[in-house]
This record gives structure tokens, sequence and C-alpha cells, in this order.
């Protein structure tokens, strides 16, 4: 932090040099114009040539150093401040971490640990920038006309303090109410994306898309207000920035007329206010969408102030996994639609979940997975599947839709574990039947260039793979032939004949005595 705090401090003082630097060079080239036309000796040309060299360079490095040093600083934050989110989100429970499929969460992970950091870039940087630039320029007023310092130091206050203050209040809730609904949107858009075929299927796909329109209307509305609310403020910041330029200006013909000003002054006074508020206006435009940097940084900071961990119920790691019991269980993407279900898993009895297309089977994987929440209560061993840490490790399964990254056929198989051997790997592969994939095989992205077969059973082949003791396997032999769906089918439940497997699906698995039929509600 005092690394950070030191880089920053740092970056603000070569950032008002660069504005400092900036006045030099204007009012140096502007010195210089004016002496050149009353033809002084040689040597004083050469003084003024020097100086605007002089400050041309100094506010490109100082500039430079600026941007190097504080954009260091800030990335170097931003990594620290993703390691130690992502650590937090590791520690937590299944209730906690199924959050990470609303579109609400994933925003806050992605979008605001980015804009935490550039609250301090684009917003608290400028404004330190700007009032040590300005500073500095009132005492050149001071210096040039006595005059020029109440011009000069009158519209540095409204525009550094008073401004700033109406900025704040007039957009900075509008921006916050923004940034809110934006993430809002995302989450409804999450929702109604995810089961969207189904939802189709049975007619509420309009209710469901229809609170993200009236969002988008609240969105619009919000946007046009914040918009005409930042037009009004930049409207006035420009009478400030004219008229100080233009009472500075009528106070050098006045002064000039009682008494004798050297043109040199007269100069300095009219350009003063023209480079003098550049600062000010590289830190405004930031102004108007620090609310959405403010609110993103509250949520950042909620979430690394979560308490720790509190672990309700344990599992004890010297004990079998035994059974899996769901009571009146119903898993949702928002809206209700199952029945109620209630069943008993036990270890070395295989199960099928059977029922039709939309009765909620995949659903119930994923809640069986921790990926979805859920109503009623589902446990391994007696503990709450929703307060045990690390779930992945007891609870493991091949579903529907898994996903195949664009790698090797190896990197995909070992995500089940990085200590996997190819030997095991590749017998993971036979069971399936897929052992003419070679290792080094690139399946492409989504795994495209597999069929929709051997895509699901890449799926069944990582959670072979695995070891934890129970295995929910969702349609695994889906889009084979009925000969080489008994082949594996039989495979697997030797495979699997120790563990505690679930077998969810609308077809086959005739060997299986118990079975459990999923309905609609």
């Amino acid at each position: 932090m005092k690394s950070f705090r030191g880089r920053m401090t740092l970056a603000v003082l070569l950032g008002a040099a660069a504005y400092i630097g900036g006045t030099g060079l204007t009012i140096s080239s502007a010195w210089l114009i004016t002496m050149a036309s009353s033809h002084p000796p040689i040597l004083t040309l050469s003084v003024s040539i020097v100086l605007v060299r002089f400050f041309g360079i100094f506010r490109s490095a100082a500039r430079y150093g600026e941007r190097i040093i504080s954009h260091e600083a800030v990335f170097k934050r931003l990594t620290s401040l993703r390691a130690a989110l992502f650590r937090k989100l590791g520690g937590k429970s299944v209730t906690f971490a199924r959050d990470l499929n609303s579109g609400t969460f994933v925003k806050s992970i992605v979008d605001d640990v980015e804009r935490a950091q550039e609250f301090q870039l684009r917003v608290t940087l400028p404004h330190f920038t700007a009032v040590i630039s300005l500073a500095t320029g009132i005492l050149i007023a001071w210096w040039i006309r006595i005059e020029s310092l109440f011009i000069i130091a009158s519209a540095s206050a409204l525009l550094l303090f008073v401004i700033p203050r109406l900025i704040s209040r007039a957009c900075e809730f509008t921006a916050k109410n923004l940034e809110e609904k934006e993430s809002l949107y995302s989450q409804v858009l999450s929702s109604s994306t995810f089961g969207m075929i189904e939802a189709n299927m049975y007619g509420y796909l309009d209710s469901n898309l229809e609170s993200a329109h009236i969002l988008e209307s609240e969105l619009l509305r919000n946007e046009v207000r914040l918009l005409r609310r930042t037009w009004i403020a930049q409207l006035l910041t420009s009478l400030i920035l004219g008229g100080s330029i233009v009472v500075s200006a009528f106070a050098a013909y006045m002064i000039s007329g009682q008494e004798f000003l050297p043109a040199v002054k007269v100069t300095m006074l009219i350009f003063l206010p023209l480079v003098i508020f550049e600062a000010i206006t590289s830190w405004y435009p930031n102004l108007f969408q620090a609310g959405k940097l403010i609110t993103a940084k509250t949520r950042v900071a909620r979430i690394l102030e979560e308490p720790e961990y509190l672990q309700v119920q344990t599992l004890e790691p010297s004990l079998p996994i035994t059974e899996l019991v769901l009571s009146q269980v119903e898993v949702t993407w928002g809206a209700r639609f199952m029945k109620p279900v209630s069943l008993h898993a036990h270890c070395g009895w295989p199960l099928v979940i059977r029922g039709k297309s939309g009765s909620g089977k995949s659903t119930l994987a994923m809640g069986l997975l921790g990926l979805l929440p859920y109503r009623g209560s589902i446990t391994i061993n007696g503990c709450e599947i929703r307060d045990i840490r690390e779930l992945e490790h007891y609870v493991t399964g091949s579903l529907q839709s898994g996903h195949i990254f664009n790698t090797t056929v190896r990197e995909n198989l070992k995500i089940a574990g990085s200590d996997l051997t190819d030997r095991q790997i590749e017998e993971a592969l036979e069971v399936v039947e897929l052992g003419s994939l070679g290792l080094d095989t690139l399946i492409g992205e989504f795994g495209r260039p597999l069929s929709g077969g051997e895509a699901k059973r890449v799926g069944v082949a990582r959670a072979l793979l695995s070891s934890a003791p129970i295995v929910i396997l969702d349609e695994p032999t889906a889009h084979l032939n009925a000969e080489l769906a008994a082949r594996i089918e039989e495979r697997i439940l030797a495979t699997f004949s120790e563990r505690l497997l679930i077998i969810i699906t609308h077809s086959g698995w005739s060997r299986v005595e118990r079975t459990f039929t999923l309905t609609r509600e």
C-alpha cells in the first residue's frame, strides 16, 4: 500500500509538472513572439528560444513519466486485488460461490475490479494534479500582475471546489443508479438466456424478457438524465473558462490605458487563462462518470470485507461417503417449475433419474453439483451441500452441455486432476471408446470438430478421472447408437461400482434397478 501511495504521489507531481510545463511553454512562446517584434538583442531572443525548448521537452518528459508510473502502480494493484478477490471467493461455501452464475456477480469480479482502480487513475490523480497546477498558476498570475491574481484565483476556486460539488450532487447519484441498473440488467439477461429454449417451449419466455425491457427503458431514461446534467455542467464550466479569458483581456486593456504596461505582460495576461485550466478540462469528463466508479469500488470492497467462511457442517474426511439425501428439493433458474423431489441415493447402488424433456433433469443435476440455488434440503452424510466447503472434492459430474476447451485431449481431461498420468487418461478414454483420439489431438474451440456423442463422452471421461465419491452423469450416452450406448453403460457401471452414481437420462440404462421419475409441476 505504501508503495502504491508513493508511486501515485510521484505521478501526481509529474502530472502537475506537465501542466506547469505547458503553461511555461505557452507563456515563453508568447514572450518570444512579443519580444521579437521589438527587435531586442540576439541574446534575449536566444534565452527565449531556450526557454521554449526547455518547457517543451520538460512537459513531454513529465507527462511520459506520469503515465508510466501511474499506470504501472494501478496495474500492479489491479493484479493484487484480483488475486485477493479470488482467494476470498475460493474460501467461500457453495451458497456464496453459486452467485458466480449471476450476471451481477460476474460483472462485479470482471468489470468492477478494473473500475475500482480506474477511479484512482481517472478521478483522484487528476484532481490533485489540477490543484497543484492551478496553485502554481495563481502564483504566476500574482507575479505578472496583482489584478490577474484575483481573476485566476476566483475562477480556480469555482472550478476546483464549487463546480465539482455541483457535479457530484447532480450526476453522482444518477451515475450510481445507472451502474446498479446495469448490474441488475446483466442479472436479468443471464437469467433469461439460460433455459431460453424451455422457457419458449412452455410459454414463459415473454414474461422473463418483460423485466429486461422495463430495465432497458429505465436505463435509457437515466442515461438521458445524466447526459442532460453533464451538458449543463459543461456549459457552466465553459462560461467560467471563457469569462476568465475575456475578463483577463479586458483587465489588460484597462491597465494599459491607464499606465504603461509592457507588451510582454499584456500577452501573458491574455494567454495565462488559456492554458492554466488545461488540468480542469482533463479532469472534469471523468467526474460525470465518478458515480459508476465509486459504486464499483464499493462493491469490490464489500466482497473483500465479507467475513471469512464459517463452516456450519463438516464432512469427516476419514469416513466414507455413504448416502445422498434429497428432501422436498426444487432447483430453479428463477421461476419455479419443478415438482419437489425427495429421494435417497446410496454408495454402490446406482440410481437412474428419468423424465420427459423440460421436466428439470439437467436443472436438478446442476443443483446437485452446487451450481444452482435450491429450496429444500440436499445432504451428503447428513451435511447440507450449501454449507460444504470445496464441494467439488465430494461431487463431480458430466453435464449435458459440458464445456470443451480449445486445447488438446490431454489438457481437457487433466481438468479432473493436474497430476494425472497419460496412462490413466488413456484408460478413461478406453472406457468411453475414444481410445482412437490421441492425447495431443487438438479438439478445437468448443469441441466443434467432435460429434455430439464424442463431446459427451469426453465429459464422462473427465468424471471417470475424478476421485470424488459422488458422480452425477447427465445423459452420458446421448447421441449414441444402441449398441455403443449399451457397451459404455456396462463399462460405466463397472467403473463406478464402488461410488455413489446417479445417471440422469430419458432412455436406456435398463440394467439399473433403482429409478426415479421427475415430473413438471
